[in-house]
């Protein structure tokens, strides 16, 4: 696999590199937590601008944002990810309390409705990563 400088790069399951985007500290060590538990690297943003900023200077195999965020929200991160040459690949699990339209998650790999379980996340986090 190659990554954005074009190096070829093994990207085995316990080295995927997962962007959590979630304003909400006790939601970022929770799922931080569980997804380093599992071998995944993690990176965290509490808006997001900061997620665009580091998903452009990183490679990131996967991001899982809330949706209602102060600064950028999700759906706008969405769009800003999708229009972007660098990560217009990433796929982006969307989350909220709130269901949006369908139109606004079109393009995202999956929306979790809060509550949610670790392990649908999980599910879909490897389903996502292509990973068994």
């Amino acid at each position: 696999m190659e990554n954005k400088s074009g190096r070829n790069v093994d990207k085995s399951a316990n080295t995927k590199t997962i962007l959590i985007v979630e304003d909400s500290i006790v939601v970022v060590k929770l799922l931080s937590l569980s997804f380093v538990g599992k071998g995944f690297k993690v990176l965290t943003a509490g808006d997001g601008f900061e997620a665009l900023e580091i998903a452009i200077k990183n490679d990131i195999d996967l991001i899982i944002t809330d949706l209602n965020m102060p600064q950028m929200d999700g759906i706008t991160l969405l769009k800003n990810l999708k229009e972007n040459e660098d990560t217009k690949n990433i796929p982006v699990i969307l989350m909220s309390s709130m269901k949006p339209g369908a139109d606004e998650i079109k393009n995202c790999f999956a929306f979790l409705q809060k509550p949610f379980k670790e392990s649908e996340l999980l599910k879909i986090s490897q389903k996502a990563l292509n990973i068994d």
